[in-house]
């Protein structure tokens, strides 16, 4: 089993942490005052855990002939054999509808028939060498 988790963009994730610890002293601060309502507290305090969530556990693991992916709920398998190409990407833009990653820099897969997904593995070559291994297959731009 190979687990590699996401790299992380500097300026996306200190935004989010940024979010996390902006939302966690206003929550903390509102009741101290006795102004935290229930509904927002809710609301604030399921924003933050999410937002940790997809933080702290965004990660691919290579297992059993089969790619794993999670990013807080988002989170499948996709088979190596299906995997037809991998393409390096690099841009804010990301021509693909499923994204679990942290990066804006990292690999689109292409697999099955018309399916494609976004991922960016902190150790980006051994990540590749190892999906070439266990699929020689797999043509990579």
């Amino acid at each position: 089993m190979n687990r590699y988790f996401s790299s992380q963009n500097r300026f996306t994730t200190l935004i989010l942490w940024g979010l996390v610890v902006g939302m966690t002293f206003l929550l903390i601060n509102a009741y101290r005052e006795n102004t935290l309502t229930w509904p927002a507290g809710i609301v604030m305090g399921l924003v933050t855990l999410f937002i940790l969530w997809v933080l702290l556990d965004t990660r691919y693991v290579l297992r059993n002939n089969v790619l794993l992916y999670r990013s807080g709920p988002i989170r499948g398998k996709i088979a190596i054999d299906h995997i037809k190409k991998i393409r390096k990407h690099s841009g804010l833009f990301v021509p693909v509808t499923l994204k679990p990653a942290l990066d804006v820099k990292g690999f689109i897969i292409t697999y099955n028939q018309f399916d494609d997904i976004f991922i960016s593995p902190k150790n980006a070559d051994e990540f590749l060498a190892t999906l070439q291994k266990m699929n020689p297959e797999i043509e990579v731009n």
